[in-house]
């Protein structure tokens, strides 16, 4: 039970932190030194226009419910190994769905790219099931 209680809070960290690696990786990797890419990133935490705080948190909301599913859904006391293997698939089809998704925005030159923003949970809601599916099916026994 400790082991999916530290998924759970591991799971919630990671999809409030994906964003600002995005944001940061992506102002770093346009020329900008590291350090001064993070301040302005945290400059830019609560400004009008900007709001990486709610960016943060849209991006974030799809992984709070998959850390709630995983609770109940491994809070078992012995769960299978497909079951972890399933919501490891689940989280690293969503990681790697967030962080396409930010690049694919903040790389954009459309005055209208920040619109993916507000679809971004929405996509990562899609591509988690399966990204679970995978897992399950990667785990999966195999029959000799």
């Amino acid at each position: 039970m400790k082991r999916v209680v530290i998924l759970f809070w591991f799971t919630i960290v990671l999809g409030f932190v994906v964003s600002p690696v995005a944001i940061i990786g992506v102002t770093a990797a346009k020329g900008t030194p590291f350090t001064s890419a993070a301040s302005e990133w945290f400059g830019n935490l609560f400004r009008l226009g900007f709001n990486e705080f709610l960016i943060a948190l849209i991006g974030g909301l799809p992984f709070s419910g998959a850390a709630v599913f995983s609770l109940f859904h491994l809070s078992a006391e012995q769960a299978p190994r497909g079951r972890w293997a399933g919501i490891a698939g689940a989280l690293g089809a969503g990681i790697a769905m967030s962080l396409w998704i930010h690049i694919s925005i903040l790389t954009s030159r459309s005055s209208t790219a920040g619109i993916g923003f507000l679809l971004l949970p929405f996509a990562i809601l899609f591509v988690m099931p399966i990204g679970y599916l995978a897992g399950r099916l990667i785990a999966k026994p195999r029959a000799t």
